[in-house]
């Protein structure tokens, strides 16, 4: 019986993702509604609803490209990606990389994309409670060997183009500048404080040494590789400086603290 009605339900949905039409003799033919218009407003509506998400979820590319481009776009990604969790929130995964692959000489728009996606991400990614004057000091002389890690809701994004402008003034309802491409890729950081996401650009100097952040260097290692960038002389003001920037955002835990929120992750 088990096995007869998962049949059924297969039939049903490969008939909601247009992949096959047997499904009709399933459903109730009659003079007023066919088979399959009756097929045709289920996939219809399971088409909008998942078109409405990726709206919510990518809401700065849906304004910049409007309505009917962006639903062009969706659509054609939902027809190469049917849903496949119980859970909306992490539906539209893969349209940053869809877009590059389909739109790679507008490159802006994986970019708007990935910076929608990084700060919904931020938004209600995992928590943990970030380092603090306080835990360095109770670390006494382990700190410096200590292996950092960016926050959970921390992501490091490369543009190549002037995206977070764009998005920047889409976000405030102005009209956004016109695209350039930038004459060097620009980092940017990702990240909640409290409840609400953020982003800035960074520096190069930042930027690499956030880099190392995510390959789990520790404060001592950090200092070498400003010195190498910066000289001795500048490097312990350079790394105090950003380490009281990384402290005042909350953007950094210990690598111990990354490990423990990826096992429960995994655990769920």
């Amino acid at each position: 019986m088990a096995d007869a009605l998962y049949a059924i339900q297969q039939r049903f949905l490969a008939a909601i993702l247009g992949e096959g039409a047997d499904a009709e003799a399933l459903i109730v033919d009659d003079a007023r509604v066919g088979a399959a218009r009756r097929i045709g407003i289920y996939r219809n509506n399971y088409r909008a609803s998942l078109t409405g998400v990726l709206a919510d979820h990518f809401e700065r590319l849906h304004a910049y490209l409007g309505d009917a481009q962006f639903g062009h776009i969706a659509d054609a990604y939902v027809k190469a990606h049917p849903s496949t969790t119980r859970n909306l929130r992490y539906y539209g995964a893969a349209l940053p990389d869809f877009v590059a692959h389909h739109f790679p000489e507008d490159g802006e728009l994986a970019e708007l994309a990935r910076l929608d996606w990084a700060l919904r991400h931020a938004f209600d990614g995992p928590d943990a409670s970030p380092l603090d004057a306080g835990a360095i000091g109770m670390l006494g002389e382990q700190w410096v060997g200590a292996s950092l890690a960016l926050h959970p809701s921390a992501r490091l994004l490369t543009m190549h183009h002037n995206s977070a402008a764009l998005w920047s003034a889409l976000d405030a309802g102005e009209a956004p500048p016109a695209m350039a491409v930038l004459a060097a890729p620009v980092d940017v950081l990702v990240w909640r404080s409290g409840l609400q996401p953020h982003f800035r650009s960074l520096a190069a100097v930042e930027a690499t040494t956030l880099v190392q952040i995510e390959r789990g260097a520790s404060f001592a290692a950090l200092c070498a590789e400003l010195i190498d960038q910066v000289g001795e002389a500048t490097a312990m003001e350079t790394l105090a400086a950003l380490l009281a920037r990384w402290l005042a955002d909350g953007v950094l835990i210990l690598a111990n603290q990354a490990a423990a929120v990826t096992w429960r992750i995994t655990a769920a």
